[in-house]
């Protein structure tokens, strides 16, 4: 009868192989769910902004609000609000920001890029008639 061959060491060995790429998908695509949640938030943050800014002639309200409203649903995240605003009935407004990803992985560094989103409206009368109705 002959010996068994030892195997003795071969799992932890194949496991010390395998482990960094395990570890890389994973952080990966931890990563790419991140980018695409901030991806989502920046399109609603600029649509909340556009849509805010746009019910005031007022240049400076509607630069304040704008701003507020992208800032309030972005939260603590970096990111970069700008507000372009006419100052007029029917004039232009656009809002564009910018927002970087929370989850930053040194090996795919194209996952940390920031976002950008732009949203283009323009200031119309009925949106600044609007009124709280008493109970």
């Amino acid at each position: 009868m002959q010996r068994p061959k030892r195997t003795r060491g071969e799992a932890l060995t194949e496991l010390a192989l395998v482990l960094p790429v395990l570890a890389l998908m994973f952080w990966g695509v931890l990563g790419l769910m991140e980018r695409g949640r901030t991806a989502s938030l920046a399109v609603w943050a600029a649509y909340a902004c556009a849509a805010q800014a746009s019910q005031t002639p007022d240049e400076a309200q509607g630069l304040h609000q704008g701003e507020a409203a992208a800032r309030a649903v972005l939260g603590r995240r970096l990111v970069d609000v700008t507000v372009q605003h006419d100052g007029a009935w029917g004039g232009r407004v656009v809002c564009t920001v910018i927002a970087r990803p929370t989850l930053f992985v040194p090996a795919l560094p194209f996952l940390g890029r920031d976002v950008r989103v732009r949203q283009e409206t323009y200031v119309e009368r009925w949106k600044s008639d609007w009124r709280e109705l008493s109970p």
